[in-house]
């Protein structure tokens, strides 16, 4: 038998994917504050993982 889940535990995918973006951005300005990476780096691999997931994306 399954358990019930509580409703008030439960978040929207709205909330689940703003999080998402919150920590993702929080993520990049520390690597970027901290010189690791450079904003341009970043923005670079974001189009490259992007295009990779284009290429995976099953067409309709």
């Amino acid at each position: 038998m399954t358990k019930q889940l509580d409703p008030k535990e439960l978040v929207t995918f709205k909330e689940l994917l703003m999080a998402n973006c919150i920590q993702i951005d929080a993520f990049a300005q520390l690597l970027i504050g901290k010189g690791i990476i450079t904003q341009e780096k970043f923005y670079d691999k974001l189009k490259e993982v992007q295009a990779e997931y284009q290429k995976r994306k099953p067409s309709a």
